[in-house]
């Protein structure tokens, strides 16, 4: 139910609510989506497109696991760590 409040969300637009529909179902059941919401996705995104958002929602998940099993550590001790991008959009912790 949430993911069709998403797609009809024009605060963002048809084609931001799709991608955060993509994401999420990528995230929490990839083998939910339909031949027809791939064919909407078609309509707003390349297939390159498609593929550079599928790495990019993947590279941000893989800690998943590691959160999952509770061997994930922080990286200052009982403090939340700021996240930084640089102008190459490459990530560090300062």
């Amino acid at each position: 139910m949430a993911q069709k409040a998403l797609r009809n969300d024009t605060a963002l637009g048809q084609r931001h609510s799709l991608a955060i529909r993509f994401a999420t179902d990528l995230m929490t059941q990839p083998n939910a989506m339909t031949k027809e919401f791939l064919e909407e996705l078609s309509e707003f995104f390349t297939v390159e497109q498609l593929i550079e958002l599928s790495l990019d929602v993947m590279k941000w998940n893989y800690q998943k696991v590691s959160v999952a099993l509770g061997t994930d550590k922080e990286v200052r001790e009982d403090e939340l760590s700021e996240l930084h991008f640089n102008e190459k959009g490459q990530w560090s912790f300062n």
